[in-house]
């Protein structure tokens, strides 16, 4: 009860009894001798009253301290938190971010088959730090560090080498920025070169477990020769490749403001080598749409590849439907050799069937050929589904594989790959 509605009635209880005793008194017919003695009792009880008053008050003020300090002890706690992230510049806004993606490998190669515990690296586990600064609206400056660290890589892993122990941090970006309104954005440091991902548009949700780089889920796995009845030196890696355009690099690059939904790109390798891109994001009606083509010329940066062009899109419609396509060309170094190409296709559902969030479904076939060798013909086709665990920032999921290539003067067997695991954001 407050301090008014206190004062409120012991008021009312004050006048109700001077009222019981002039009545009682008045109906015995009182004189004024007792009148006045009733009076005297009357203004002690009443001071008796303030008293109570007052000591209330001094109690209310009490327990209002006491729960200020139950309000601010929660605060103090958080504040020397030592997980909290304070910039170095007190200007600047920091975001520290990472994931870790483990997953259970299981391959077949026709021969015999074997189970990996892996770092999935279709989306490595990895830690970053973004940094930024808004002089004003119009400008940003920004910095990003990301590291990755892979115990066990699925696209390393294979039956010669099952335990891939990797102790170092190896580097993703190490990069800076002024991104303006009016002029575009201006990056210089190791990062995505401008044609990094352009082959990589996808709107599935099942990316996680696979995607146009079909090679990050059991790549390490060796072919086994019918011929030789061995193990060859052939690995899936070697074979399928999504022509991802440079990668990423120490370079400097350029992204154009966007227009109309497109965004243009150029970026220079500190050593020779460069490339151009164009994307393109719009929503059109009831359909999300994505796209990228990119040209790249790694110059003297390979010894393998002279030029590139890559592309991809992917379209979403509200539905829950999707499908993507991708593909590549590529000039060969060497005399006599011929020019690889692939192409990329998948079919996907997205849909909220339980309320863990949503469930994604899709099926993808790529192929692949004169990559490595001449003649080489390769092709995959996978199984993907992946279900959000919204409430705990998680994605768990689980692949299906089917490798086959088809190589002059050598038989090798077809490798079956599964893999299930979880990814979890922070």
């Amino acid at each position: 009860m407050g301090l008014r509605r206190w004062r409120v009635c012991l008021k009312l209880l004050l006048v109700a009894l001077v009222f019981c005793f002039l009545t009682v008194f008045s109906a015995y017919g009182a004189d004024k001798e007792t009148l006045d003695r009733l009076e005297k009792i009357i203004k002690q009880q009443q001071a008796q009253i303030e008293a109570q008053q007052k000591a209330l008050e001094q109690l209310q003020g009490e327990v209002q301290t006491l729960k200020g300090q139950t309000a601010t002890a929660p605060v103090a706690a958080a504040t020397d938190s030592p997980v909290a992230v304070k910039p170095g510049n007190p200007k600047a806004n920091l975001k520290l971010y990472g994931q870790v993606n483990k997953a259970v490998l299981f391959s077949d190669d026709g021969n015999s088959g074997n189970t990996y515990l892996v770092d999935n690296d279709n989306s490595s586990t990895r830690i970053g730090v973004l940094g930024s600064i808004n002089p004003n609206d119009k400008v940003e400056v920004g910095t990003r560090l990301e590291f990755e660290y892979q115990t066990n890589p699925s696209n390393l892993v294979s039956q010669e080498d099952e335990r891939i122990g990797n102790t170092d941090f190896e580097k993703r970006h190490l990069d800076l920025w002024v991104d303006t309104n009016a002029f575009g954005k201006f990056s210089l440091g190791w990062g995505s070169t401008a044609s990094d991902g352009t082959s990589e548009v996808d709107l599935s949700g099942t990316d996680v477990v696979g995607y146009s780089s079909v090679g990050d889920m059991a790549g390490g796995q060796l072919f086994f020769d019918e011929n030789t009845q061995s193990l060859s030196t052939t690995a899936i890696r070697n074979v399928f490749t999504n022509m991802d355009g440079l990668g990423r690099d120490e370079r400097i690059r350029y992204d154009s403001p966007s227009f109309a939904g497109f965004v243009g790109s150029a970026s220079y390798i500190s050593d020779g080598g460069g490339d151009v891109a164009v994307r393109y994001n719009a929503l059109i009606d009831a359909f999300k749409l994505a796209a990228a083509v990119a040209y790249s010329n790694p110059g003297s940066t390979s010894d393998t590849i002279d030029d590139q062009l890559n592309g991809s899109v992917s379209v979403l419609h509200d539905s829950g439907f999707n499908g993507t396509f991708a593909m590549g060309t590529r000039d060969n170094k060497g005399d006599g050799r011929d020019d690889g190409a692939y192409f990329y296709t998948k079919f996907g559902y997205r849909a909220h069937w339980c309320p863990l969030g949503v469930t994604s479904l899709s099926a993808d076939y790529s192929h692949a050929s004169d990559i490595s060798v001449n003649g080489d013909d390769a092709d995959t086709f996978g199984l993907q589904m992946v279900q959000d665990l919204e409430e705990w920032g998680t994605e768990a999921y689980i692949g299906y594989r089917f490798h086959k290539l088809d190589r002059d003067s050598q038989d090798y067997d077809d490798i079956n790959a599964i893999m299930t695991g979880m990814r979890v954001k922070f």
